[in-house]
């Protein structure tokens, strides 16, 4: 995906004239690598840290109040919030991008045209989506959790149909939060992200816990906090902070650009969805097991998702380091903060499989209460092999945007593919044959770990067409 761009609408770009990246002293050129890496890796976990904390209150509750079947319902709504994030990318990556230009040119009529038509596109693509949320929630619980378990099917439906309604407020936070990054302004994107955090919170107590609304209330405290987050966002805009607004706003599709605009994040959104195909395969490849293991894959995949942050932590810290120093043509510097980035994420992903091998139980306790010995067996056997993934995991992000930022687009496009769809797949086809259910768990880790070796051997055969200083600088070169 265009990861590299994307960075580059954040304050570390040369947005305005007398911006301190354009001194000739900064520090992203010559101080040590390992320093770097770690001041931006502070803010970009703790960026990551308000929606990973009410993330993990949600579960805590929704596993402590209703058992496994409410926590299941959030984790097998996971897929489709990939797939809307992927739907989404195309105009906030592109639009981030555009805007950054535009405001780097000091053409704000034309920023002002890209905000208008944004804003207009996902207004009527998550509002066309909220109004048949009360005829999609049904059919959708039932292919994401089988007929066999009408309880989770149940909660998995009360679950989609709030998160399915607020779908306006959840692409409008996305892409307005975007472009406040790219209008210089990331604490007010953060601070929102917070306030959305803080709400859900706090409406998590309320809903569940004081009304008893279950998995209903979980979602509906969701769907408030995304309004909250969005509505704060809304305020800055208009209160004419931001480099464009709601003064001369008026609806429009618009937009000479809008193939180019499109173009620049079909990369991630090819990729997003490879993602999730490659999820509901698995899902669909447990039903047949049983609604013990559905639950299963429901908390494990659940807390994948909360324990792949810091790897995207380090994702988000490295990349302004390499952009900068390949705008500034040393791409020595460029290949060491790969090298320590790749040597980091290795080491935090022995740390993550460590949890998924020795602490299974305790995370059962946590997020489920007590169940059955059955299910705490059941979740500890995935988990040791499911959380095998994260030794490549890292890895593997490092070097989709390295590739990316390189254009090396193909490449890029394959370690996605390869790890999010088809290696799994294969996996689903040959592995459950021989290793029944414990092939299931493993498919997705075996994807990343043959991604990574796949990627990595040829890459190292060819280095020449991929590390070697011609190999990074032309991309520059050309912008």
């Amino acid at each position: 995906m265009e990861l590299q761009n994307w960075m580059n609408t954040l304050p570390l770009r040369p947005i305005f004239p007398r911006h301190p990246i354009m001194t000739a002293t900064n520090p992203l050129g010559d101080a040590p690598i390992r320093t770097l890496f770690f001041q931006y890796y502070g803010p970009a976990v703790i960026s990551l840290m308000s929606s990973l904390v009410h993330q993990l209150v949600n579960g805590i509750i929704l596993g402590q109040q209703i058992g496994k079947d409410g926590l299941a319902a959030v984790g097998l709504y996971g897929p489709v919030v990939i797939v809307l994030i992927a739907l989404s990318l195309p105009v906030m990556i592109g639009g981030g991008v555009l805007i950054g230009k535009s405001i780097g040119a000091a053409d704000f009529k034309q920023v002002q045209q890209i905000f208008q038509f944004a804003t207009t596109l996902v207004i009527l693509a998550g509002g066309g989506v909220a109004i048949t949320a009360p005829f999609l929630a049904v059919p959708l619980a039932r292919f994401l959790a089988g007929e066999s378990s009408p309880v989770l099917a149940e909660n998995t439906a009360d679950y989609a149909f709030w998160q399915l309604s607020s779908l306006p407020f959840f692409f409008l936070g996305m892409i307005w939060g975007n472009f406040v990054r790219a209008g210089n302004a990331p604490k007010v994107s953060r601070n929102a992200s917070i306030l959305a955090a803080a709400v859900n919170i706090i409406l998590d107590l309320l809903l569940i816990v004081g009304f008893g609304l279950g998995v209903k209330g979980a979602s509906m405290a969701t769907s408030i906090a995304l309004a909250a987050g969005t509505t704060y966002l809304f305020i800055y805009i208009l209160k004419g902070n931001a480099p464009f607004g709601f003064a001369s706003f008026r609806f429009t599709l618009k937009f000479s650009q809008w193939k180019e605009y499109l173009k620049i994040g079909l990369p991630s959104f090819a990729a997003e969805i490879a993602f999730s195909s490659g999820l509901l395969l698995i899902n669909q490849s447990l039903i047949p097991f049983g609604t013990l293991a559905v639950a299963t894959f429901g908390l494990v995949n659940y807390l994948s998702f909360l324990l792949i942050r810091p790897f995207t932590a380090a994702m988000i810290a490295v990349l302004p380091i390499m952009s900068f120093n390949m705008g500034a043509r040393q791409p020595q510097r460029v290949l060491e903060s790969l090298r320590f980035s790749l040597g980091f994420t290795f080491l935090l992903g022995m740390l993550v499989t460590g949890i998924g091998l020795f602490l299974s139980d305790p995370l059962v306790m946590l997020f489920s209460g007590d169940q059955n010995m059955a299910y705490r067996k059941m979740v500890g056997q995935a988990m040791g092999l499911y959380f095998l993934l994260f030794l490549a995991a890292g890895p593997n992000y490092l070097l989709a945007a390295f590739f990316q930022s390189t254009g090396k687009t193909t490449l890029s496009l394959l370690i996605n593919f390869l790890k999010g769809f088809l290696l799994v797949s294969l996996a689903l086809v040959v592995l459950p044959d021989y290793f029944g259910l414990s092939g299931i768990w493993l498919s997705r880790s075996l994807a990343e770990l043959l991604t990574f070796i796949i990627i990595a051997a040829y890459t190292r055969y060819y280095k020449d067409q991929y590390f070697a200083e011609s190999a990074i600088l032309p991309k520059v070169k050309s912008k």
